[in-house]
């Protein structure tokens, strides 16, 4: 590989190593924003203590437990229940999505790293390359860049002549 190929996808690396930080930032505002959904639920669920409408009233003076019980306290009962199976549903939902989210978070950051590694083994590879280029620039300089340039031709044209006998050998 090249210098310029390697350049290219240490940029490419570098460029996926940074979406995918973005992701996770994304992810993590997600996760607040669920976190201040949480905090403003729990400031509703205070209007259940206070609300008039949540609260029993005392039966009137000539009020029947029987009538009491069917026209108010049946009615309410029923209400507590509706509004228990709408949070409950609600709280399972939320509750796969956290862990849908922190599944997503982890194999996100496992990906970060992972570009990481790649990072560093092509800047590693890229400077490994740049001394080499180094080198090979001090050798132009000594031995004079045409004569360098004759040598490499011929080097590359025994290769192709080799290449040519290998697929004649094999067909």
């Amino acid at each position: 590989m090249d210098n310029q190929a390697l350049r290219q996808k240490y940029n490419d690396l570098q460029q996926n190593n940074v979406q995918l930080e973005k992701q996770q930032n994304e992810l993590k505002s997600h996760i607040e924003q669920m976190v201040q959904s949480e905090q403003l639920l729990q400031r509703d669920v205070r209007k259940y203590d206070e609300a008039p409408e949540w609260q029993l009233p005392e039966p009137g003076a000539f009020a029947s437990a029987k009538s009491f019980r069917d026209k108010v306290v049946i009615p309410f009962v029923n209400k507590l229940k509706t509004l228990i199976k709408n949070l409950t549903i609600q709280c399972v939902r939320l509750k796969e999505e956290v862990l849908q989210l922190r599944k997503e978070k982890k194999r996100l950051s496992e990906d970060v790293e992972f570009y990481k590694g790649k990072i560093k083994d092509m800047s590693d590879r890229t400077e490994l390359l740049q001394e080499k280029a180094d080198d090979m620039e001090c050798v132009k300089r000594y031995a004079g860049a045409e004569q360098i340039d004759t040598i490499i031709r011929k080097v590359k044209e025994q290769e192709r002549t080799e290449q040519q006998i290998r697929r004649y050998d094999r067909s």
